[in-house]
């Protein structure tokens, strides 16, 4: 049991009025009929699980690989006849825990792995897109892993759900002064979202031939895939391409400088045996090298971000939202109660056995400056016993639930459509000790409760029956805001807006309930202290050294 335990914690730390846009039913539409795409004619083939038509494999820019590595993604080079897009494309280069999941019967590794996926209903009609950006720290994942797969959410919605791959680590967020001198815009490591942004293109071009309209796009993400969903609401280069978006426990603060970001292009050189400016030789590496040698240890390590390269990004993302400079749709946003709060009191760090008298000195490890007084009295120990317990929440409050509410109230400034929730549901195997864990309500989102790898939590009917009405809620919320803007119908719990003057986070479990969150003078605290990110991150793993 310790094993497969160790598995879903390391697997979670990673890791509905008729408008235009709604679909009209119609005769069923023959799902291996060739469909048109800029660069050429598809075939897919119907869904053998869902009343769906499915493309895999789809191309949506060309394969960045020799002179293209470390480049803006270029358009996809045309084809004769109708290509077969029945098999998910190559996953892009990583390694570690998201790639296990894929396991050996998953599809390949290449640089040759921009490619996405394109589920609708079997029925004649236009319909609203949603696209997913998958998680993975933005070092693996893919859209093709079987937790994304986006039959039943299409078919049970009424919608096209497309899923993407881009870029990562390495590969995708690199930067290098060579790089950006290169570059005709001057954009320089952010190869990834660029790879995001050229999906969102290909959806709003192509779509309409899928069956989806290009005018009521919904963006959503969960992780990485968050912190992709608010780059994307940041970014001047997304402008016009989606009218919602929804992030999943991610946040706003994911980017860095290009200062930071060309140090480590240099070091990446010497790494590769090249010089510093020689980015030919570090192009002339094999993939398999690149990878390796570039890939960081453990799960904590963050060095693979988008860069403020005053392209893609002017400034972090938050900021740029902050400054109403940003693309201003409906929002939802929201994340999980314990996300690794529960997680990390299991570990064992050098503060794991820390008592009372030892809890001011604890915090100075894991947050130097900021007001231990102050974290002692947002984190009293009163409320957790013992100080591992107020350190696992700190942790988790400054690493992915404030980043999730400072975008949130970012947003909320200048946008009325704002929804923020909370996802608690822990009844599953293992719930009681790891809790409402990062990445435990996609299966909800995507009705997969059933499908590898999360039905080795929902390993019985009886759990997975027990959580089907949360998951009918929780689905019919993210399908009615893809048609609408409003999460709202009749049928479902009341989800009042969020506002900066009342201020409402719906709560996700058995009951369905709504409350006022608990969070903003935590997350004020965060904000005055000011560190980044990747930079807590590091005290982060230098506090978790054991003895």
């Amino acid at each position: 049991m310790r094993g497969k335990l160790s598995v879903m914690i390391l697997m979670a730390l990673m890791t509905l009025g008729l408008t235009t846009s709604q679909a009209v039913h119609a005769a069923p539409i023959s799902c291996e009929e060739p469909v048109a795409s800029a660069a050429g004619l598809v075939k897919g083939a119907a869904d053998a699980e869902s009343a769906t038509c499915s493309w895999k494999g789809v191309p949506y820019a060309a394969p960045p690989e020799g002179e293209l590595r470390w480049k803006a993604p270029q358009p996809v080079p045309s084809w004769e006849g109708a290509r077969e897009t029945v098999h998910y494309g190559n996953r892009c280069w990583q390694k570690g825990m998201m790639n296990s999941l894929e396991g050996k019967s998953g599809p390949g590794m290449s640089e040759d792995c921009l490619y996405l996926n394109v589920w609708r209903p079997r029925e004649a009609g236009v319909y609203p897109v949603m696209v997913w950006i998958h998680g993975g720290g933005y070092t693996g994942g893919t859209g093709a892993t079987p937790m994304y797969i986006g039959d039943r959410l299409s078919e049970n919605g009424g919608l096209v759900v497309v899923t993407i791959n881009y870029r990562l680590n390495a590969f995708g967020f690199l930067a290098h002064e060579q790089f950006r001198e290169e570059d005709p815009h001057q954009a320089v490591g952010g190869y990834g979202s660029l790879d995001q942004v050229a999906a969102l293109q290909w959806v709003h071009d192509n779509i309409a031939h899928f069956g989806g309209d290009p005018d009521r796009v919904t963006i959503f993400g969960e992780s990485a895939g968050g912190w992709s969903v608010c780059t994307m609401l940041a970014t001047p280069l997304a402008r016009g391409l989606f009218q919602g978006a929804i992030l999943e426990s991610g946040g706003c603060e994911a980017s860095h400088t290009l200062e930071e970001g060309f140090g480590r292009g240099r070091k990446a050189a010497k790494k590769l045996g090249c010089a510093e400016d020689d980015v030919a030789c570090m192009r002339s590496r094999p993939a398999e090298e690149v990878l390796e040698k570039m890939m960081p240890e453990g799960l904590l390590a963050f060095p693979f971000m988008p860069h403020e390269d005053s392209y893609l990004l002017t400034g972090t993302p938050l900021r740029m939202i902050q400054a109403g400079n940003f693309n201003n749709v409906a929002f939802i946003a929201g994340s999980n109660r314990d996300e690794v709060s529960k997680v990390a009191a299991l570990l064992k760090p050098r503060t794991y056995h820390d008592r009372a008298r030892t809890y001011e000195k604890g915090i100075r490890k894991f947050a130097p400056d900021a007001d231990p007084a102050r974290l002692m009295a947002l984190y009293p120990l009163s409320q957790y016993g013992k100080p591992r317990y107020a350190y696992a929440q700190m942790f988790t409050d400054r690493a992915l639930g404030c980043p999730t509410y400072e975008g949130m109230e970012a947003v909320a400034a200048r946008q009325p459509q704002t929804y923020y929730y909370r996802f608690d549901y822990d009844r599953f195997r293992f719930g009681q000790t790891i809790g409402a864990i990062h990445a435990m309500e996609l299966p909800f989102v995507f009705g997969n409760l059933d499908r590898k790898p999360i039905n080795l939590l929902y390993n019985t009917p009886a759990r997975v029956a027990e959580a089907q009405p949360l998951a009918r809620i929780i689905q019919g919320y993210w399908i009615n805001f893809a048609k609408t803007g409003n999460p709202n119908s009749e049928g479902l719990p009341a989800w009042p807006r969020f506002r900066l003057d009342d201020t409402k986070v719906q709560v996700l479990d058995v009951n369905v309930t709504t409350e006022t969150p608990a969070l903003a003078d935590r997350c004020q605290l965060w904000a005055d202290y000011g560190q980044s990110y990747p930079a807590l991150m590091e005290n982060v793993l230098k506090a978790a050294e054991k003895k």
